[in-house]
């Protein structure tokens, strides 16, 4: 049900893109702007590799609120002193 929204919504915003730029004839960069939001759409329904239950956009969703904020993982703590190793 979710990918069906997420659907609507691009083809929503798609079909009043191409109403207010192109009112009287679609032409060839109307066309283009047909296929890209087609293939935008596709990719977004996509399973995400992080979560195969979510959606694509989720997880471009994610990745852009959180860019500004540091990793969560401590590599620090996981990895071995060399130093210490050959003493």
């Amino acid at each position: 049900m979710e990918r069906i929204f997420v659907l609507v919504i691009v083809f929503g915003i798609t079909y009043l893109m191409i109403k207010s730029f192109y009112p009287y004839n679609i032409g060839k960069y109307g066309l283009i702007l047909i296929i890209s939001n087609t293939l935008l759409a596709g990719f977004l329904i996509l399973p995400s590799p992080s979560n195969p239950m979510g959606l694509m956009y989720q997880e471009v969703l994610r990745g852009i609120l959180k860019s500004n904020q540091p990793a969560t993982g401590d590599l620090t703590a996981i990895t071995e002193n060399k130093k210490r190793e050959e003493k």
